[in-house]
């Protein structure tokens, strides 16, 4: 498993990249605007050749991006449209940076399930056409929007005809939201147990680690840093430790123990949860058994 962290774009992209390496990343995410509003940005063609020059040379891989807060795949109207072209921006930029895939919150919508299914098809076969290459990861939630459950994460699947450049994103503090006790060997297991049999962990590309503010089962989506929430060390050392997930990338949106933003200190924590026999091979993020 490698470990990376969601990193700030502040100042010029490619600054990013520096960020990461400061605090120890072996892969790294980011936002490729203002995660807060729709407005585009277009970047110079010197800006991305200097991030994926830097990204090489730092041996950062995989890189992924992620859409913006704002968007909702499942909303009407204009909500729909901004999230739909949000989305294919963001499978541009990354695309130009050579990263992997962009990660996406599915969203939520006052409608019955099936419809709210079929607006997120048609928004992600929309991107899918009009993008090459990089794939789309549906993030789970913790439970008060889709993709709480992994039946509602199939079913989204299902509805884009199981495309192979659409995967899943798990993140950990939403897994123990929705109802997974994950503190356990026995409850990871169980878990992927789960996943395994409803969606196939082929199609899991990548884990965002966070550890919880909240308890398990509350549905609500609080990241805390790794071994101060209610998660603890032992569920991330059963995470890290757990044999189906190895190979795969790992990113944290921590707060930071200092509380001023991402730092060192968690990727170390996770680092040495890991221990020396966990530098694995990393598994191409859009490889579909």
């Amino acid at each position: 498993m490698r470990f990376g962290a969601h990193v700030s774009i502040r100042g010029r992209i490619h600054r990013a990249v520096d960020r990461a390496v400061a605090i120890g990343c072996e892969c790294m995410q980011i936002f490729v605007g203002n995660p807060r509003q729709w407005r585009p940005v277009v970047y110079d063609r010197s800006d991305l050749a200097e991030f994926r020059r830097k990204r090489a040379g730092a041996s950062l891989d995989p890189l992924f991006a992620h859409t913006p807060y704002l968007v909702n795949l499942a909303a009407d109207g204009e909500l729909h449209e901004r999230s739909t072209r949000s989305l294919l921006h963001t499978l541009r930029v990354v695309a130009a940076l050579e990263g992997a895939g962009a990660v996406t919150h599915i969203g939520s919508a006052a409608v019955p399930f099936p419809r709210a299914v079929a607006r997120v098809a048609w928004a992600v076969r929309r991107a899918l056409r009009a993008s090459e290459g990089v794939a789309i990861l549906l993030e789970g939630s913790a439970g008060a929007t889709l993709g709480a459950t992994f039946d509602e994460l199939r079913a989204l699947l299902d509805a884009v005809d199981g495309h192979p450049r659409v995967g899943i994103c798990l993140d950990t503090a939403h897994l123990f939201a929705a109802g997974w006790d994950i503190r356990t060997r026995t409850g990871v297991g169980r878990m992927l147990d789960a996943f395994e049999q409803t969606i196939g962990l082929g199609r899991l590309r990548l884990l965002h680690l966070n550890d919880s503010r909240a308890p398990c089962g509350s549905r609500l989506d609080r990241h805390e840093n790794i071994g101060q929430g209610t998660i603890g060390l032992r569920g991330f050392r059963a995470i890290v430790r757990e044999s189906r997930l190895q190979g795969l990338p790992a990113i944290i949106e921590t707060p930071g123990f200092d509380r001023a933003g991402l730092d060192r200190r968690n990727l170390d924590v996770l680092k040495t949860l890991r221990g020396k026999s966990g530098q694995d091979r990393l598994r191409p993020p859009t490889e579909v058994p």
